[in-house]
């Protein structure tokens, strides 16, 4: 009665899961980064094309750029339907989280992993975007997976899925390399000498690693590996990791970054003897420190988004462990968990949606393109300011793109023009993100000024 139960409960969970991915998932426009992602998988380009256009823009790794290209080839090329896939590989990682969390315990623990993955914002925000951490995160989930899995099972089978998922892991983005050489680093804190396979897999992994290191530095852009976008890491965010971000408020990261560190300490003694628990908490923890000493080394790279996959040991770690304390601690404990994680979804919009309008924060270009339609002027053209001058055209021609599917929609007919100083008689869309924040000081003998979300609309006489 009790398993069905269990059962019962975990369905009602990643259905709840489920639907808070997929409900209103195009409500609000492309980030201007989506509409990158958008142009580059057109199915029309070819593989070379799309590479090109990609190599022209991109600081990411081609591969879910590609797979988005497949997603189009074989059902259409719309943007309406292109955060489906993100949403679904969000979705199902809520099961697949879960059964890492089955594959270390026999308690109900999975229960709490899967409400917690389940009701992440963070996980959910990132669910609704036509980017690549949704996907980064299903493709690692399934990595430590089948390592537990082939450690309790001792089959090859689970072996080769595992290498499989970690080759993909690796390849999306390069932080999926802190995957790999944490395995190493558990491997070697559990290698037995008599044991010769734990001394192939070490090889296997080494391998892994030095190709697809070799690769990046190689083959792709030097910005994979220092884009010049992301700032130094200040003193404040070694108060909270990023677990702000991750949780949804300051209050949220610090409740659950204390419970993850007073678990860790007390029950220390437990990642010595697991090797499971081990690797986990090698993830953790390298997550961290291979990124800044690398910004030591070289420029910062280390952004909340890149290190997604720190949900993954965060809330399996704490799930797993609150059930090793005693039944009064872990009742108080698990109520308090799950009841401050609720009550701060409640305060996000994916909550509020349901009784009251929702708000966007994107980028506006329906709601810009639509005033421009209503006006005695048809003509727009796109202002496109940024520092590397060289990105500019790729910029234009990803946003151009998209907003030729927002016209075709709603059935607009207004005309681009190119942009330049001797504009006239034309609206201007611009872009706060492309244009430094500095909407306000170009064309100073303009008409008039909307302010839309993260766009201003200026009118040219």
């Amino acid at each position: 009665m009790e398993s069905k139960l269990n059962t019962f409960i975990f369905i009602v969970i990643i259905s709840l899961g489920f639907f808070l991915r997929f409900y209103n998932l195009n409500f609000e426009n492309f980030w201007i980064d989506e509409t990158i992602t958008f142009w580059v998988g057109n199915p029309e380009f070819s593989i070379s094309q799309s590479f090109r256009y990609h190599k022209s823009i991109e600081q990411v790794p081609f591969l879910f750029n590609f797979l988005i290209k497949i997603y189009f080839e074989i059902f259409k090329y719309d943007f309406q339907i292109s955060r489906y896939l993100p949403a679904l590989f969000s979705s199902l990682s809520i099961i697949s989280v879960s059964y890492i969390n089955k594959e270390i315990s026999n308690d109900r623990s999975y229960i709490l992993t899967s409400f917690l993955v389940a009701i992440n914002i963070y996980l959910i925000s990132y669910a609704q975007e036509l980017r690549l951490y949704s996907t980064l995160f299903f493709l690692i989930s399934l990595t430590i997976y089948f390592s537990f899995k082939f450690e309790n099972k001792n089959k090859l089978i689970f072996f080769y899925l595992h290498n499989i998922f970690l080759l993909l892991t690796s390849l999306i983005h390069p932080f999926g390399l802190i995957i790999n050489l944490s395995i190493i680093l558990s491997e070697l804190k559990f290698f037995q000498k008599n044991d010769k396979f734990i001394l192939k897999k070490i090889i296997t992994y080494l391998f892994l690693g030095l190709l697809i290191l070799i690769y990046y530095f190689t083959q792709l852009n030097e910005s994979y590996l220092t884009p010049i976008w992301i700032e130094t890491i200040n003193i404040k965010f070694f108060t909270n990791l990023f677990f702000s971000n991750f949780f949804g408020s300051r209050i949220m990261g610090l409740i659950y970054l204390l419970t993850f560190l007073t678990l860790t300490l007390k029950f220390f003694r437990s990642f010595n003897k697991d090797k499971k628990l081990f690797f986990l908490l090698s993830i953790f923890v390298l997550s961290y420190l291979l990124p800044l000493f690398y910004s030591i080394l070289f420029k910062p790279i280390l952004v909340p988004r890149y290190i997604i996959f720190v949900i993954i040991p965060t809330i399996v770690i704490i799930s797993y462990l609150v059930f090793k304390l005693n039944r009064l601690k872990k009742n108080l404990i698990l109520t308090f968990l799950i009841l401050i994680t609720f009550l701060n979804l409640t305060t996000e919009q994916t909550f509020k949606q349901f009784y009251k309008e929702r708000v966007s924060y994107k980028h506006d270009f329906e709601g810009a393109l639509k005033k421009i339609s209503t006006s005695e002027i048809n003509n727009y053209s796109i202002s496109i300011d940024v520092e590397q001058k060289k990105l500019s055209k790729a910029w234009e021609a990803s946003i151009q793109n998209y907003i030729n599917f927002i016209l075709k929609e709603n059935n607009l007919n207004l005309s681009s023009v190119p942009y330049s100083n001797k504009l006239e008689n034309s609206w201007i869309i611009c872009i706060h993100d492309l244009n430094q924040n500095k909407c306000d000081k170009i064309f100073r003998n303009r008409l008039k000024t909307l302010k839309l979300n993260r766009i201003d609309l200026i009118k040219i006489p």
